[in-house]
């Protein structure tokens, strides 16, 4: 609390010595008497003086009042005003603007199976595994990632943000083909010592996966549509499988 004027401190004391002070103003007088020797003699002295008559007394009370809405008065001074205004004002900016970007950008959610179309399950002349993936929803697909757990199954799993968004375009991660290279996974778990065959393909998270391809699965040939597709887009379809 702030350094009062000791002319105010003494015009507190007959409050404070009479008991009628509130306890904020209890504690200013105390706090101040504690450092100021010139208030703390005034004290002294009108402690040896006769007390307040009644009539006085009653009459300080009201002041009493009086200097509390003082104190309260204080305490909501321009500045104190001015900077909770501004911490408020940054505070809310900060919510609205992390709020936005939660909602709409941060894929925390993970995609219903109930929701997700896997078709033209199929291998590839080179081994690899395509299937088509459609998200029966309508909505766009923000981000597919991975993850292989303990007993060799494999999930790609689809996640958007809570603020779901139509797609600008008719093909995208929520309707494609994606392809599913074992030989490259393995290629890379052995470089971080981690070798384990594939036993399954899901695409959804491990709570709510759907199967698109599991060990001793017997899959027909590609078409010749998918083939060549495939085979034109070589270098940009390797990017569906990324490693963390």
């Amino acid at each position: 609390m702030p350094n009062m004027p000791c002319e105010v401190i003494k015009d507190l004391l007959p409050l404070y010595i009479d008991q009628v002070c509130s306890e904020s103003s209890k504690q200013l007088v105390e706090e101040h008497l504690a450092k100021c020797d010139s208030c703390k003699a005034e004290y002294t002295k009108m402690q040896q003086e006769i007390r307040l008559p009644q009539e006085t007394a009653a009459l300080n009370r009201t002041e009493a009042n009086a200097i509390k809405e003082i104190s309260a008065f204080w305490n909501r001074s321009i500045v104190k005003a001015t900077l909770k205004g501004g911490l408020i004002a940054v505070l809310l900016c900060l919510v609205i603007f992390f709020g936005n970007m939660g909602l709409r950008q941060w894929n925390v959610l993970n995609v219903p199976s109930s929701i997700i179309e896997i078709a033209d399950v199929s291998q590839l002349a080179d081994g690899r595994i395509a299937y088509h993936v459609r998200l029966k929803d309508g909505y766009d697909l923000n981000q597919v990632s991975f993850n292989i757990d303990d007993k060799g199954n494999f999930y790609s799993i689809p996640r958007r943000p809570i603020i779901k968004a139509k797609p600008l375009v008719d093909k995208g991660l929520h309707n494609m083909y994606y392809i599913f290279d074992i030989a490259e996974i393995k290629a890379y778990q052995l470089s971080n010592s981690k070798v384990k065959d594939i036993e399954a393909l899901y695409f959804g998270s491990k709570k709510d996966p759907v199967l698109v391809w599991k060990k001793g699965m017997k899959l027909p040939p590609a078409n010749d549509k998918v083939e060549a597709f495939f085979t034109a887009n070589e270098g940009e379809l390797k990017a569906d499988i990324p490693f963390p």
